[in-house]
């Protein structure tokens, strides 16, 4: 697991504080579809992502990208938080897949959609999804997750623990899901 400390401040685009980011690869035993269909399914969210959890997910819209209808873009209420919106992208095809989220406040959003020229804070988190080939033979799935948080009045230590304890909890469910 690699956890990469940045202190910005002023970045156009970044919240004020300190952000952490975490990262890690495994490999499952499942399918990179089925990995796929599970990380971008809405009712499963609550499962293994913290801001979803003891929620339920709504989506708000969604826009197609591509030929296969799981490509696209879609904006997510999540029933615990009002204030909170997730754009989500999801992208497939035979090399490989994502799933990349990033929350809005909802008051940034709607600004978004009035045209109003402002600057908006995202941190966005989410997968990539491989199939693990060797040689010949399809043996599962390589996920990598990256995960971005902003903290604030806490030290960097306990940051990085933070970070770094988000990403295995949510893995560990993963895991325990589609393997």
């Amino acid at each position: 697991m690699e956890v990469k400390t940045n202190k910005r401040r002023g970045d156009p685009g970044k919240p004020p504080g300190l952000h952490r980011t975490a990262g890690c690869t495994i490999e499952l035993l499942s399918s990179h579809n089925r990995v796929f269909d599970y990380l971008r399914d809405i009712q499963n969210r609550p499962q293994w992502e913290r801001i979803s959890t003891n929620s339920i997910v709504h989506e708000l819209a969604t826009f197609s990208t591509g030929p296969d209808p799981r490509n696209c873009i879609s904006v997510l209420a999540i029933s615990r938080h009002n204030d909170i919106l997730l754009l989500q992208e999801c992208s497939t095809d035979e090399t490989g897949s994502f799933v990349i989220f990033a929350p809005i406040e909802k008051a940034d959003f709607q600004s978004l959609l009035c045209g109003v020229d402002q600057e908006i804070q995202l941190m966005p988190f989410g997968f990539y999804i491989l199939p693990n080939v060797s040689g010949s033979i399809l043996d599962g799935t390589l996920l990598t997750m990256v995960f971005q948080i902003t903290v604030k009045n806490v030290s960097k230590k306990k940051a990085v623990e933070v970070a770094t304890q988000i990403v295995k909890e949510t893995l560990h469910k993963i895991i325990e899901a589609v393997n």
